[in-house]
């Protein structure tokens, strides 16, 4: 088809998956194999189109992520994982929401995401220049270090990453300071003993400390949960 005619094309799909109610199952069903052929054009409005309809679909309950699990594959998801580090942050925005719902979900959405290389490309993504990849980037994190302490220490394994999460809830903008802190938080709070005293001397003090000072109620309590995390475990 002409290019016009499949960005068109594209663009309604992703608007019918979009929004709520959720479009029915069946209807779900069949979109995922288009969007897991659309995903590998090289035109960039299709692309975005297609990924903004993908995190549409894999948002709300685990059988939404399922859904791209099962029909999408493992191709799929390798291939949404290369586009967080696609040129154009329209692209790299919708993959990383999408990874992110996804990783809302159980454990083994969260560990396949993983096992796939997940890590080491939001570890460059918090340092991206646009502030809203940053935050999605600490959010996406957050539910990753709200998993087991098998991938909690997956991402203390990762080079610099933790590191990276505990200056950003010390010193980055707000709305970025708190998915930061949430990431470091809830590592503290599924983390073994062992885990936690690999954390606190990465600094993770400096983090929560920084917090303590806020005047926003929910990231003091944040904070305070941080700090009763790592008194626990002693």
């Amino acid at each position: 088809p002409k290019p016009s005619m499949l960005r068109n094309a594209t663009w309604s799909l992703s608007n019918f998956v979009r929004g709520k109610p959720a479009p029915p199952r069946d209807i779900a069903d069949m979109a995922v194999p288009a969007l897991a052929t659309l995903i590998f054009s090289s035109d960039e409005a299709v692309l975005t189109d297609t990924v903004w309809a993908l995190s549409y679909l894999s948002d709300g309950p685990d059988d939404n992520i399922q859904r791209l699990y099962s029909i999408g594959g493992t191709g799929l998801l390798k291939r949404v994982l290369q586009l967080l580090s696609h040129s154009s942050h329209s692209v790299q925005t919708p993959a990383l929401r999408m990874v992110g719902n996804c990783a809302t979900g159980s454990e083994f959405h969260t560990q396949t995401l993983l096992d796939l290389g997940l890590l080491p490309l939001l570890a460059q993504l918090l340092s991206h220049p646009k502030r809203a990849i940053r935050k999605e980037a600490c959010w996406t994190l957050s539910n990753v270090t709200a998993g087991t302490d098998t991938q909690i220490q997956a991402v203390l394994e990762v080079p610099g990453l933790f590191s990276a999460l505990v200056n950003l809830a010390a010193t980055a903008e707000y709305e970025i300071r708190k998915e930061a802190l949430w990431a470091v938080s809830n590592a503290l709070s599924g983390g073994t003993a062992e885990q936690v005293a690999v954390m606190v001397q990465n600094d993770c003090l400096r983090g929560i400390g920084a917090a303590l000072y806020s005047a926003e109620s929910r990231l003091l309590l944040v904070a305070l949960e941080g700090v009763g995390h790592v008194l626990k475990n002693g």
